[in-house]
């Protein structure tokens, strides 16, 4: 994969949500590892996580009967949003990148570490000493 650019409710690069697990797979081949987790949502649906260690992302496929693309977790520092290497900036930084692309409102949390969420655009943003570390987004749900 050579296109890290952070979709909002969309995707990652190539990779939309929605696809199937074998489409993901076909365009990266296989996985470094797979694992099936517990679904965060009460739907009983199936979770399945593949993680792509050479390009540091994992990517998460929920359903019963056909897994689909649903989020993303990425700490690949050649990731891209609205045209910005966000792991270049930090947390003031970022936040102004949001608010320029129209992503005012934000939730702060320090309960579990140090991260910011734009329920807006399904994306959470975590941080260690003002540093971004790890970015996780999913589809748009309902």
């Amino acid at each position: 994969m050579e296109n890290f650019k952070i979709e909002p409710l969309k995707g990652y690069g190539e990779l939309q949500f929605g696809m199937p697990i074998d489409d993901v797979v076909e365009i990266l081949g296989q996985p470094t590892n797979q694992e099936e987790i517990e679904s965060a949502y009460e739907d009983d649906s199936h979770v399945i996580v593949l993680d792509y260690d050479d390009n540091d992302f994992s990517a998460y496929f929920e359903g019963n009967d056909t897994m689909k693309l649903s989020n993303f977790y990425t700490f690949n520092e050649k990731s891209e949003l609205f045209g910005a290497k966000i792991f270049d900036l930090n947390k003031e930084e970022l936040i102004e990148l949001m608010k320029q692309n129209g992503c005012e409102d934000f939730i702060e949390d320090k309960e579990d570490g140090d991260c910011i969420t734009f329920e807006d655009l399904n994306i959470d943003f975590y941080f260690d000493n003002n540093q971004l570390v790890e970015v996780f987004w999913e589809c748009q749900r309902g």
